[in-house]
């Protein structure tokens, strides 16, 4: 059985920690309000998947975010 996802985090280097972005931080980084990152998850579907890390918590990462964003650019 895989282990879970938080107990995977705590191996993660300081770097890795540093490229996600919790819910607030990923849509201050797009220039959205948080209910507009849930409306961008919920209807885009090429908006980046975000990552559960426990019940209460999700991040997104930052190399997605910036893919999505050079894709939205004219």
């Amino acid at each position: 059985m895989k282990p879970l996802l938080t107990n995977e985090v705590s191996f993660m280097s300081t770097s890795q920690i540093a490229d996600n972005l919790r819910l607030k931080d990923a849509a201050a980084y797009i220039g959205v309000s948080k209910p507009t990152l849930w409306r961008l998850a919920e209807q885009d579907k090429n908006f980046p998947k975000k990552i559960r890390i426990s019940n209460r918590c999700c991040i997104y990462r930052k190399a997605d975010l910036d893919t999505w964003l050079a894709g939205k650019e004219v």
